[in-house]
């Protein structure tokens, strides 16, 4: 399993789609449809988490290769505002169902009711980011998926 850090998230691992290789700055690793990856990543944070973080705001962000100022304007909030979150371990509600509603408009991926996320959102706590875990399907129309949990014993 890998520890994918280079996405800016803590808690993100691979099971598989991925394999380390050699090069001549030392080992590397090599993964398969980065792009698909990162869109599955996304789509977990905007469609399953209960509530967005600072780096999760940074990740989605960066995913529709928005600056701050363009999801500022989009929001219609000033470039400070996003700046602000990006830092914050829980975002205000107001901004964190901006981003999904931009999420779900510019890549027009949507699979939970908006009502059922803003409910999730109004009753969420802060909450410590747990791992989740990614697999890879070759074969897949969607070829990443996170992986599911098991519940702990």
């Amino acid at each position: 399993m890998y520890h994918y850090r280079e996405c800016g998230l803590p808690n993100v691992y691979l099971v598989n789609g991925y394999r380390q290789i050699e090069t001549t700055y030392g080992r590397g690793v090599s993964i398969e449809d980065v792009e698909g990856l990162h869109m599955a990543i996304a789509h977990v944070l905007v469609e399953e988490e209960p509530s967005l973080s600072g780096p999760e705001v940074r990740f989605i962000r960066k995913f529709l290769e928005l600056t701050q100022t363009q999801l500022a304007e989009l929001l219609g909030v000033e470039d400070q505002s996003v700046r602000r979150w990006e830092k914050l371990a829980r975002i205000p509600k107001q901004a964190d169902h901006g981003i999904r509603l931009v999420f779900r408009d510019l890549t027009h991926k949507a699979s939970t009711p908006l009502s059922e996320l803003v409910r999730q959102i109004d009753t969420a706590e802060v909450r410590e980011p747990h791992p989740v875990r990614y697999r890879f399907r070759p074969n897949a129309k969607v070829r990443w998926q996170p992986q599911e949990q098991r519940a702990a014993a």
